[in-house]
């Protein structure tokens, strides 16, 4: 049969499915740690990340929204879109068939996962998830690419343009500069450059006014510090 007269049912047809990387960053105000999603699975058994097949003339993102709403228990607003990773696509990530897998990384304040099904693990600062042993399929490249998504949005250091405040929300405002560094730096893995960090920062911030002064933290420790809000 030549090329021109062969049906499409005569080539092969790969699974595909939607994997998603759940990111937040818990305690943002006081303590504040990165932490990625991990649910319990029974067939295969172990450690994975939510997902689901796409079915058929389902698009890829009525499958995500499908997998946050039956796998996770969330409901996400129209305000919030999964960041698309890669495809995942070695004919041997699952032996069970030829699948490949359309990978989102998803964050999210951790107000908006209360009630989600599964574990917010801790990421180390190597990328790694804290206590796993290893997830299954290909799920660790899963994870190293969305922690490596999400950090290039919070990192500041050698790079002149394109770093805002806080890019995915993860903490309420307003808030102090303190504050503030400590979210980036529980994304990045890294301490920060406290006086380069604020200059960097304030590009993007405003402070919050009352009465024409500056308005103070109160009950938090250390001295009261300015607070601000996103200019964006």
């Amino acid at each position: 049969m030549s090329p021109t007269s062969a049906s499409l049912d005569d080539f092969p047809r790969p699974g595909l499915t939607v994997d998603l990387a759940i990111l937040t960053v818990t305690d943002a105000d006081t303590d504040p740690v990165l932490r990625l999603l991990v649910q319990d699975r029974e067939s295969p058994a172990g450690r994975a990340l939510p997902g689901g097949f796409v079915r058929e003339r389902q698009t890829v993102a009525q499958t995500t929204l499908d997998v946050l709403r039956r796998k996770v228990g969330v409901e996400l607003g129209t305000s919030v879109t999964p960041r698309l990773l890669r495809l995942f696509d070695d004919p041997r990530r699952d032996d069970r068939s030829w699948v490949m897998s359309a990978a989102h990384a998803l964050a999210l304040p951790s107000w908006a996962l209360t009630g989600a099904k599964g574990d917010l693990v801790p990421v180390l600062p190597d990328g790694s998830l804290e206590g796993e042993e290893g997830l299954l399929f290909d799920h660790d490249e899963i994870v190293a690419a969305a922690v490596e998504d999400i950090r290039s949005r919070y990192e500041f250091r050698g790079r002149l343009v394109g770093v805002s405040p806080d890019p995915d929300g993860f903490l309420r405002e307003p808030f102090t500069l303190h504050q503030l560094r400590k979210v980036h730096e529980a994304v990045v893995g890294e301490e920060m450059h406290k006086d380069n960090f604020n200059r960097r920062m304030k590009e993007g911030l405003q402070p919050l006014v009352e009465g024409g002064a500056f308005v103070s933290s109160s009950g938090l420790r250390g001295r009261p510090a300015t607070l601000y809000r996103k200019t964006e």
